[in-house]
């Protein structure tokens, strides 16, 4: 009788899970951490257009929505107010009970406050930086009022910095103005997902929505991710990146160049105090590089002189470089190489003084990657 009984739950628990959709072994989530931030200004009061409810009511609708229909993969979910930056949920482990309770606290009286959206977006700054992974801003408002300002430059630093991904959900009744500056923050990334209040009617439309930003089917093998950057293996051309770099859309570590150059006076190859501090940053920054190319140190002259004498004079300048950073940074002499050019590449004009101070010199390229924030 007991086995029986265990057998009838085994069925009914099967059944609520293929009823559901959401059985976790058949999605793979694209996000690890998603915040919403909902805009409060004052036209987010007004009627949206085609219809007779307020945009924020609205707004609050289809987050109660879209909070069903988000499959529970073990993300990291947050909630916060345009308005006055006001957090509702802090990120945390998504459960849609839990979050629909959050959602439940979002105020759908307004009044008369500004678009602070660009403020909005920093105050997310401070989740961001404590998490780990790709994450998603999906941003409900009605663009007004914030052409101008400097919310897609916000957006555009977060979108590097942070690895996000920004998604829109858009109430504007303008396509110009309004509606670009949501379409721009969107394009931001390829992965950014933008539709309109009214689309998201459409129940297929909505599931489609959270689909896009969520998560994908574990039976496509694009969704298969096996080293974790964000690019499905069928199209990541780089299928073994180190963990925690910033990748393209080819899942290949996103290059990051830095650049060296130190002058020298006439006739000399010593370091001059004033490049001290530039050579420290130069190390501490290969210090902290995970992967990079060797650096090769490039010395330079002045035309005065003979073409041997200068030729030596700046592979003495490049060599220079390379001992300070080595003897006092204690970096491996293996990751440079040095080389004198003469006075075969100026930079500048050889007539003038000031153009021969430009040309005595030394240039180095490092070339590493970027690293996920």
């Amino acid at each position: 009788m007991k086995a029986t009984k265990l057998i009838l739950l085994s069925l009914v628990l099967v059944a609520i899970a293929v009823s559901s959709g959401f059985a976790a072994e058949k999605y793979v989530k694209k996000v690890d951490n998603f915040i919403i931030l909902v805009d409060r200004s004052g036209s987010m009061d007004e009627k949206y257009v085609g219809t007779k409810d307020k945009k924020i009511v609205l707004a609050k609708s289809i987050l109660e929505r879209m909070n069903a229909m988000i499959p529970e993969l073990g993300y990291n979910g947050g909630l916060s107010l345009a308005a006055y930056a006001k957090q509702i949920q802090a990120l945390e482990p998504f459960a849609a009970a839990s979050y629909g309770a959050s959602i439940a606290k979002v105020p759908t009286v307004i009044g008369s406050n500004p678009t602070p959206l660009s403020e909005g977006l920093k105050a997310l700054e401070p989740a961001l930086q404590g998490a780990s992974g790709r994450n998603a801003v999906i941003i409900l408002s009605d663009g007004q009022e914030n052409v101008g300002t400097d919310s897609l430059k916000t957006a555009a630093a977060m979108a590097e910095k942070y690895n996000v991904c920004f998604h829109t959900i858009s109430f504007a009744d303008t396509v110009d103005g309004n509606q670009k500056l949501l379409d721009d923050i969107t394009a931001l990334k390829p992965c950014g997902v933008g539709v309109s209040a009214a689309q998201l009617a459409d129940d297929a439309a909505m599931k489609k929505f959270v689909k896009d930003v969520f998560y994908d089917d574990a039976s496509d093998p694009c969704a298969l991710d096996d080293d974790g950057d964000g690019v499905g293996n069928c199209v990541d051309k780089c299928p073994d990146t180190i963990k925690g770099l910033a990748v393209d859309s080819n899942g290949c570590p996103i290059p990051d160049v830095v650049r060296l150059m130190v002058n020298f006076d006439f006739d000399k190859y010593n370091v001059k105090p004033e490049y001290h501090q530039v050579l420290a940053d130069f190390a501490e920054y290969m210090k902290k590089q995970q992967s990079f190319t060797v650096v090769e140190i490039a010395g330079h002259t002045d035309s005065v002189g003979s073409d041997a004498y200068n030729l030596k004079l700046s592979d003495r300048r490049a060599k220079s470089v390379r001992d300070y950073l080595v003897k006092n940074f204690g970096l491996d002499e293996k990751l440079f190489s040095s080389k004198g050019y003469g006075e075969s590449k100026p930079i500048a004009t050889n007539d003038t003084e000031a153009g021969r101070a430009q040309n005595r010199r030394i240039e180095a390229e490092l070339k590493g990657v970027y690293k996920k924030k």
